[in-house]
């Protein structure tokens, strides 16, 4: 019997070994549909719903969408989690609570640039401090800053690569543990907003 590409590749993997390499997810499906999506092949309708990232080594917890993959964050302290898909992403940094510095701006300045350091192809530009809003909330004595913001990437042939952001920072024992949820403008409606909100406002520290 003559098996089609998809089916060929499905039989010949090992999906325990793929999944303990996809950090964050234990979903088959997730793991199914990043080996399909590498291939270019069609990929199976995705899990719904949540999935609770509770690390005990981490001071936060987070939910994000089931069918996203996490992995750590290779330029700084945190996690990273994405749809592979569209590029939509929940990156969580911890740095140092900043002294004499605005936090949000450090938020922002951070989630937009996270590649500043090791360098790259593109130019990163900051959104005009008009255009950032921000909202002090206290949840269980602890002060969260949730910031809403647009971004922008150009890259050197010109492309320029727009992002709706929902942020959320909070600072513990002199640490700030901030997450930033986004989405491409080009790809955005009111569905996503809503999961963007959804992980914006799950964030919370340990007590």
């Amino acid at each position: 019997m003559n098996l089609g590409r998809r089916q060929h590749i499905l039989l010949s993997v090992n999906l325990g070994f793929l999944g303990s390499q996809l950090s964050g997810t234990d979903d088959p499906t997730t793991v199914l549909n990043s080996i399909l999506g590498a291939y270019g092949l069609p990929q199976l309708k995705g899990a719904g719903g949540f999935k609770l990232y509770d690390d005990f080594d981490q001071e936060y917890v987070f939910e994000y969408p089931r069918s996203w993959v996490g992995r750590s964050n290779s330029l700084r302290q945190g996690v990273y989690v994405s749809d592979f898909n569209t590029a939509d992403k929940a990156v969580v940094e911890v740095f140092p609570e900043p002294s004499g510095a605005d936090l949000v701006l450090e938020v922002v300045s951070r989630a937009v640039s996270p590649g500043q350091e090791v360098g790259g192809d593109a130019r990163l530009i900051l959104p005009d401090e008009r255009r950032i809003k921000t909202e002090a909330v206290n949840i269980d004595g602890v002060s969260y800053t949730y910031i809403r913001f647009p971004s922008e990437t150009v890259t050197r042939s010109g492309y320029q690569i727009r992002r709706k952001n929902f942020a959320v920072a909070a600072a513990k024992g002199g640490v700030v543990y901030s997450l930033v949820a986004s989405a491409r403008s080009d790809q955005y409606n009111a569905e996503k907003e809503k999961v963007l909100q959804y992980i914006q406002g799950s964030f919370r520290l340990r007590r």
